[in-house]
């Protein structure tokens, strides 16, 4: 085992070594205010990479490379081994706190082990450092005592950065694990969204165009497009761009003052852009990589229960038949449970055929399950002509959605008493329901139509926006503020008003048939591809838009047993009150 350990060492520590030593000339190269303080530290990013990697046997390589940068870029001993034990511990610190609070390696393997590295990852091993190397510098008379702090915080600043960008670029693009497979044309793409990033980096820090926004979308469209392996080069290419155009005394963060530019006061917003750029990019990734692992181990559990359930069936067949008659009569109990549960929640659906004067609704739900968390509801005053229209999406799937559905419905009598106005309705059901909530929330949507006149009024918790498909095939989107009903935050919603025209086609909705994938590609149904399928059929009835829209994502699901999510779908087309309907 020791003989092992002893290979591993005498392997990685002078590749760990040259790393280190490569990597400190580039940050001297830009380091300002004393010829070892650098406002960017690539080496700290080197170290803590190669202990994530590789464990403690990346130590002795660490330090050489640490101690002798120092001493080439400054020969003096001392201040060369204290810097160097410094870098040393800021890095090994650092590893340990990320292994403990995580329990793994990885810092951007999940949203939560992602807080605890830009948190409490980085922080503790860069002011460790810091001390041990400004002070240092300070003792044996490098640096004056009116420039300490400054250098402080610059040395600080490097150091940081120096974990936050560079460790996850080079944990990412050297772990064995997580090879970047892609064929040219997507490496050539790659290549091209790199240039965008640094070409907009280089634009948005410019005196001539400060358009500090200009590379965010840049960055966020290479993260998700590239996962971990955009975000962290796309992030290290705007951060490299940003630091050396602003310690050049240009873009909005060189700051100034009556002796010139202000170094630190750069920095310090320099660095809380670059914290906010990297951890969108970051937060970005482990998104999507939890929800393709949730998906994915969604998808896995159904295929692993079905082929349980096949060679269950085949062993109790053959050796237990008095059990399977237990089982099967427990099954046809939950059935009817599950039938009866189904026959309860249809009825929260409305019963009895509406029919508003001046439009033709249509509204369908079919559930993942027997039972879902998909809600609508109707409500029509004739004598004021005025239709009210709700939809709602519960989180979860089976009978707690369905519940928490049957809660909604409870909610709702007051909307159905007077359905126009829709803040305050919005805010009335959330607080009647907010304490069954727990970790559930809700996402819903409140119409109000006056049928005589076409002026509409729309209200969302975190619901779809309201599409409204004109007569002559323009879509218009009302997409008021308002966030999903939770017992943490209040909706703030507000209203959007829209004037209808006759032939004008609403569509609301549930994300379960925007959100449909095929099994095996997982690419979903998608919105704009719903929408562009109900634009090219608005003139065909109701019922014929709403069978072809159905269909087609049963389809792409793989057949109705195979569907996500519950799937609801409500179609209004506005047609005005004339003289023959108002006899009506």
């Amino acid at each position: 085992m020791k003989t092992v350990l002893y290979t591993r060492i005498f392997i990685w520590t002078p590749i760990i070594f040259i790393g280190y030593f490569i990597s400190a000339q580039i940050g001297f190269k830009i380091a300002f205010l004393n010829s070892q303080v650098s406002p960017v530290w690539p080496p700290e990013g080197v170290g803590l990479a190669s202990l994530l990697l590789l464990g403690p046997v990346a130590l002795p390589g660490i330090y050489l490379g640490a101690t002798l940068a120092n001493f080439f870029n400054n020969p003096h001993l001392p201040t060369a081994f204290l810097i160097g034990i410094g870098n040393t511990l800021s890095s090994f610190i650092n590893y340990r706190i990320i292994k403990r609070v995580t329990e793994k390696s990885d810092p951007i393997y999940s949203t939560k082990d992602l807080i605890y590295f830009l948190s409490i990852g980085t922080f503790p091993g860069s002011l460790v450092s810091t001390i041990l190397g400004v002070t240092s510098l300070w003792y044996w008379d490098f640096l004056s005592s009116e420039l300490y702090f400054n250098v402080f915080f610059t040395w600080f600043s490097g150091e940081m950065l120096g974990f936050l960008i560079v460790a996850p670029l080079l944990y990412v693009w050297f772990h064995p694990k997580a090879k970047l497979k892609l064929e040219l044309r997507k490496q050539i793409e790659l290549l091209i969204w790199i240039i965008l990033v640094y070409i907009s980096g280089s634009i948005a820090f410019s005196d001539e165009w400060p358009l500090l926004f200009l590379p965010i979308p840049f960055v966020i469209v290479t993260s998700i497009r590239f996962r971990q392996f955009g975000a962290t080069l796309s992030t290290v290419v705007l951060a490299f761009t940003a630091v050396t155009l602003t310690i050049e005394g240009k873009g909005v963060f060189a700051r100034r003052d009556e002796s010139g530019l202000s170094i630190n006061d750069s920095l310090i917003f320099l660095d809380a852009f670059l914290f906010c750029i990297s951890g969108i990019a970051y937060f970005l990734v482990t998104a999507t990589r939890e929800r393709e692992r949730a998906q994915l181990a969604s998808l896995k559990s159904l295929q692993f229960l079905n082929e349980l359930k096949e060679k269950a069936n085949e062993e109790l067949e053959q050796k237990v038949l008095e059990r399977t008659a237990v089982i099967e009569e427990q099954r046809t109990e939950i059935e009817k449970q599950l039938d009866m549960a189904k026959r309860i929640q249809e009825s929260l659906f409305p019963q009895k055929e509406i029919l508003p004067q001046g439009v033709d609704i249509l509204f369908k739900n079919i559930p993942m399950m027997k039972v879902g968390g998909d809600l609508y509801d109707i409500v029509w005053k004739p004598e004021k002509q005025e239709l009210g229209v709700f939809i709602c999406d519960v989180s979860g799937h089976g009978i707690p959605a369905a519940l928490l559905s049957a809660l909604v419905k409870t909610s709702l009598e007051k909307w159905k008493q007077d359905p126009v106005d829709l803040k305050d309705n919005l805010e009335s059901i959330r607080h009647q329901i907010i304490p069954n909530l727990r970790e559930h929330f809700v996402t819903a949507s409140l119409l109000h139509l006056y049928t005589g006149t076409g002026s509409l009024t729309f209200a969302r918790a975190g619901h779809f926006p309201l599409f409204i498909i004109r007569k002559s095939g323009a879509l218009v989107s009302l997409k008021p503020m308002g966030r999903i009903i939770t017992p943490i935050f209040e909706i703030l919603a507000e209203e959007e008003r829209f004037q209808l025209e006759t032939g004008d086609l609403i569509v609301m909705l549930t994300d379960g048939l925007t959100e449909a994938r095929e099994p095996e590609s997982l690419q979903m149904f998608g919105e704009e591809r719903l929408l562009h399928l109900i634009r090219d059929i608005r003139s065909l009835p109701l019922f014929e838009i709403q069978d072809q829209v159905f269909q087609s994502v049963i389809q792409l699901s793989g057949g109705i047993a195979a569907i996500q999510d519950d799937l609801t779908l409500g179609l209004i087309r506005y047609s005005g009150i004339t003289e023959e309907t108002s006899k009506v």
